[in-house]
C-alpha cells in the first residue's frame, strides 16, 4: 500500500527535525486545515505530547470520563450541565522524547468523511518539507473588544464580597479579574510554550487551539483529579499564595492565619464531597508548602484506591462534585458562584475551568485552568483570582492577583 511508504517517509522526516520546528509545523498544519490541536507537558516531566483531531468539527461532550475516547478535554468555568466541554480526539499522536508518531483506527474507518489517510500523509509531508523560519500559526477569534475593569472595580468587588461573607451568605468567594497585554511583534506560540516549560517544571503546561473557539496557553499547578493504571484516584486541595524566590527553603515558609483557614476550607470541601457519596476510605497527605514557579501554595493530597472501595466511576462522580472547586469559586458553591456571575463584568470562559488528557495510555490527568491566557492575533487576555474570606484585606487580594498574573507575564516578557 502506497500510504505505508509515505508514512515511513514522514516518520523519518520528523526524526531529523528540531523539536520546536516539528511542533510549530504541526500547529501550522492544524491552522491551515481548520483542525483542533492540543500540546502539553506533565509536571516533573520533559517529554511533550501532541494530538490532532482530524474530524474537522468542534466536539462538545459531557465529562463522563469512563465513556470518552482517548483525547484532551477543555471545560469552561460554568458548564451548567449542558455538555459544553470541548473534546479533542487523539486521531494523530506525537511524542517529542520518543519521536513517535501514531495514528488511531479513525484514519482507516470507511465512514471517515474528512481527511483520508493518503491525503493526510501528503498534506503533512508537504508541511514538513516547507522552509524553516515561519511563525507558528494558531486559531484566533477577533481581537477582544473587552474593556478590562481597573483596580477600583476589583477592590470594590472584594469589599462587597467581605460584607456578604460577614452577612452569612457564604464562607469564601474567589473574585477574578482580567488583564489585557499587547503581544510583542516577535511572539511565537511554540517558543512561548517552551519558555513556560522551562520556567514552570512543576506545572501542567499546555496549549489548546480550536477553530471557532481560539487558543489558550497556561502553566497550571493545580491538579483537579487524576486516575492512573494502578486504579488510584487522586485530588488536591491547593490554596493560599505568597511570593518566594528560587533559593527559598520551603520548610521555612510561614503562613498567615487567613491562608491557613482558606486552605482548610478547600480540604474540608473535598472531604464533604467524599461524605456525600459515602466514601470513608481515603488517604490524606498534608497540608504542606508546594512551589509553583515564584509562588508558594499550601497543598493537601487525597488518594483513594478505587479497587479496594469498589468505585470504578469515582473520577467522574468526584469531577461533577468538585468543579468548580472552592479554590476558584468559593463555598458553599452555588451562592459563591452566583455572586461571581452577578459581580464579575466578564465571562470567565475556560479560565478556572479544567483541562487535560483523558484516557491517554489508560490515564486521566485533569487540572484547574489557572495561570493561563487567551491568545488573540495581537494581544492576550490574562486571568487571576484571589480567595476572599471574612478576614481578607482588599489591597492584599489585589496584590495576590498581580502575583498570579506574573506567571504568564513572565513568559511573554
Amino acid at each position: 500500500m502506497e500510504h505505508l511508504k509515505d508514512w515511513e517517509i514522514l516518520k523519518d522526516q520528523l526524526i531529523n527535525k528540531d523539536e520546536n520546528e516539528v511542533l510549530s509545523q504541526f500547529f501550522n498544519f492544524a491552522f491551515h486545515h481548520n483542525l483542533s490541536i492540543a500540546l502539553w507537558r506533565h509536571p516533573h516531566h520533559t517529554e511533550k505530547h501532541l494530538i490532532l483531531d482530524l474530524s474537522g468539527a468542534i466536539n462538545y461532550v459531557k465529562a463522563d470520563l469512563e465513556e470518552l475516547d482517548d483525547g484532551f478535554i477543555l471545560s469552561p468555568f460554568s458548564d451548567e450541565g449542558e455538555g459544553r466541554n470541548i473534546f479533542i480526539h487523539n486521531h494523530l499522536y506525537y511524542n517529542t522524547e520518543k519521536k513517535a508518531l501514531k495514528t488511531s483506527p479513525y484514519l482507516n474507518s470507511e465512514d471517515n468523511n474528512h481527511l483520508k489517510l493518503e491525503k493526510l500523509l501528503a498534506n503533512l509531508g508537504a508541511t514538513f518539507n516547507q522552509p524553516n523560519g515561519k511563525k507558528t500559526a494558531f486559531h484566533t477569534l477577533k481581537n477582544s473588544p473587552v474593556s478590562v475593569d481597573g483596580k477600583s472595580h476589583y477592590l470594590g468587588m472584594v469589599q462587597k464580597a467581605i460584607e456578604a461573607i460577614k452577612a452569612g451568605k457564604f464562607n469564601k468567594v474567589v473574585p477574578a479579574r482580567q488583564q489585557k497585554v499587547t503581544l510583542k511583534a516577535g511572539f511565537d506560540l511554540i517558543e512561548t510554550f517552551e519558555k513556560s516549560c522551562q520556567l514552570y517544571p512543576n506545572a501542567l503546561v499546555s496549549v489548546v487551539s480550536v477553530p471557532g473557539i481560539g487558543t489558550w496557553l497556561g502553566a497550571t499547578p493545580e491538579e483537579l483529579i487524576s486516575f492512573d493504571r494502578s486504579k488510584i484516584f487522586r485530588t488536591v486541595a491547593l490554596a493560599g499564595t505568597q511570593k518566594i524566590n528560587d533559593e527559598s527553603d520551603l520548610m521555612e515558609v510561614a503562613w498567615r492565619q487567613k491562608e491557613i483557614e482558606e486552605q482548610a476550607m478547600v480540604s474540608r470541601y473535598i472531604i464533604n464531597c467524599f461524605k456525600k457519596i459515602r466514601l470513608r476510605e481515603f488517604e490524606e497527605k498534608g497540608p504542606r508548602t508546594a512551589r509553583a514557579g515564584e509562588l508558594a501554595h499550601l497543598k493537601t493530597d487525597f488518594l483513594v484506591d478505587t479497587v479496594a472501595t469498589n468505585f470504578p466511576q469515582l473520577a467522574t462522580v468526584m469531577l461533577k462534585l468538585l468543579h468548580p472547586t472552592s479554590a476558584v469559586c468559593g463555598m458553599p458553591k452555588e451562592p459563591a458562584r452566583q455572586f461571581l456571575l452577578d459581580n464579575e463584568n466578564f465571562d470567565r470562559s475556560f479560565f478556572s475551568g479544567f483541562l487535560g488528557p483523558v484516557n491517554m495510555f489508560e490515564e486521566t490527568h485533569l487540572f484547574v485552568n489557572i495561570r493561563c491566557m487567551q491568545l488573540f492575533a495581537t494581544e492576550a487576555i490574562l486571568y487571576a483570582g484571589a480567595g476572599v474570606t471574612a478576614i481578607s484585606d482588599v489591597e492584599k487580594e489585589w496584590e495576590e492577583t498581580n502575583l498570579k498574573q506574573q506567571t504568564m507575564l513572565k513568559v511573554l516578557s
